[in-house]
């Protein structure tokens, strides 16, 4: 096994990852298909009530607050396979592919999500990883 093929399987993102670049057309969207969940704030809610019927985009259990499905999508994916409503997406959407994993003590970790097949650019360099973990903070 190469050191490129361990990266590939690698969910931890430092510099020398390739660069992330969404190639909705090529994968379909997947990260806005079934299954499909995002954690809501209250901020979030009250902002896609601008856009959509709120009652048909969330639904309540406990504390958390989920974006529903429409056809195995997000009801925010349009037909060119792009956010319909960019400006108004919610956070774990404006964050994906990557997590912010924060410790005490220890260094941010940003993970990413091995199944999105956009991981096809560059390597990234130092700079790009330090303005991804700011990004994401």
């Amino acid at each position: 096994m190469t050191d490129d093929a361990g990266q590939d399987d690698d969910p931890v993102v430092r510099p020398g990852t390739p660069s992330f670049r969404c190639i909705a057309d090529e994968c379909g969207a997947l990260c806005c298909r079934n299954p499909y969940r995002v954690d809501l704030g209250e901020d979030e809610v009250n902002r896609l009530a601008t856009v959509v019927d709120v009652w048909e985009v969330v639904e309540e259990r406990a504390a958390m607050v989920l974006m529903r499905q429409s056809d195995d999508a997000c009801v925010l994916l349009s037909d060119d396979l792009r956010c319909g409503e960019y400006d108004v997406r919610p956070r774990g959407c404006r964050d994906y592919p990557f997590r912010l994993e924060l410790e005490e003590g220890r260094p941010p970790r940003v993970e990413r999500d091995l199944a999105c097949p956009g991981f096809i650019g560059p390597p990234m360099t130092e700079s790009e990883y330090q303005e991804l973990v700011a990004k994401l903070a």
